[in-house]
């Protein structure tokens, strides 16, 4: 695995796992529901509310 692509819905979550030399729409995605103790959905919540949290505006280039 390189790399996920996660998408956010709420308390839902898909995590599309990328494998080196597999088109994305190819790789498994994987549907994660956030419960009170689901473990797994606040891993990947925690990862999302990080990259927020330290993200900024990109300036234009034109």
């Amino acid at each position: 695995m390189l790399y996920n692509s996660i998408y956010r819905a709420d308390d839902d979550l898909l995590a599309n796992i990328h494998a080196y030399g597999t088109p994305a729409a190819q790789a498994p995605v994987i549907h994660i529901r956030a419960t009170e103790n689901g473990d797994t959905a606040a891993v990947y919540l925690t990862s999302l509310e990080r990259v927020w949290a330290t993200a900024e505006l990109a300036e234009s280039r034109t």
